[in-house]
């Protein structure tokens, strides 16, 4: 497991990993930083599994370091002096919140509790990709998605997907007979099950099926109407890809 560490202070970086190093060998810090905006643009070139992060720091706060990514794609554990920080580290989807100076205890609670989370979730991409590649001889069956549920899969048509919409580590999808449904998948996740299908990213928190574009406006940043009259956001970041899109449909 690949873990980052961005703290202002060089001698928490460095108690970081050396706690690391001790309690799990088999773990890898690829990345340690002092300078958040440099951490910026590395993280959004390199995977990592976990982040540690601290909240108080000179130019830009954890939770502004956050708010450059338009998905972050791994589990976020805050470390800080100030305990007051701890209800906005958890709105802010962190898996966990740690205290200075760290406690060997709980940092060892929050690695294992991200291993956990880790092994689950590539359990539950392998089971589902076997079933849909023995799903992709059968015709009937290119044009449906299967989707975990608590007692097995339920298979729906990608094209009754309207668009999909994550909350942590929970995505909902919101279909054309109006029901939605919650998997416990991350929106990356989902995106890559639905990869054949075409649907586009358009935000960190949506992904939304081209199909049921009802209408899009450059208002309020852009955003798009859907055939269910929700209004979806669109990322600055997605946003040349999303016009680029609707340029190449009107002169197809």
């Amino acid at each position: 497991m690949k873990v980052a560490i961005l703290d202002d202070e060089t001698h928490c970086v460095e108690s970081m990993v050396l706690y690391i190093n001790r309690l799990f060998p088999e773990l890898k810090v690829v990345y340690k930083s002092t300078k958040p905006i440099e951490a910026v643009e590395v993280l959004k070139r390199i995977e990592v599994d976990l982040l540690f992060l601290d909240v108080e720091m000179p130019l830009m706060d954890g939770f502004e370091f956050l708010e450059q990514f338009d998905t972050l794609n791994c589990d976020v554990v805050f470390t800080t002096a100030y305990s007051q920080y701890a209800i906005k580290a958890f709105r802010a989807q962190a898996i966990n919140y740690l205290l200075k100076p760290i406690d060997e205890e709980e940092l060892k609670e929050a690695i294992i509790q991200c291993v956990h989370r880790k092994n689950l979730a590539n359990s539950s991409c392998l089971e589902v990709d076997f079933l849909l590649s023995q799903l992709k001889q059968d015709d009937v069956m290119k044009h449906k998605i299967a989707l975990p549920t608590v007692d097995g899969f339920e298979f729906i048509n990608a094209s009754d997907v309207i668009y999909c919409n994550s909350q942590s580590n929970y995505t909902t999808l919101f279909l054309l007979s109006g029901e939605t449904m919650v998997i416990a998948k991350t929106l990356k996740e989902v995106e890559k099950s639905f990869e054949k299908f075409s649907f586009l990213r358009v935000h960190q928190s949506y992904l939304i099926n081209p199909n049921h574009i009802k209408k899009y406006s450059r208002n309020d940043g852009g955003f798009l109407i859907m055939s269910n009259d929700q209004r979806i956001p669109i990322s600055q970041s997605k946003r040349s890809t999303v016009v680029n899109l609707f340029e190449k449909m009107k002169n197809s």
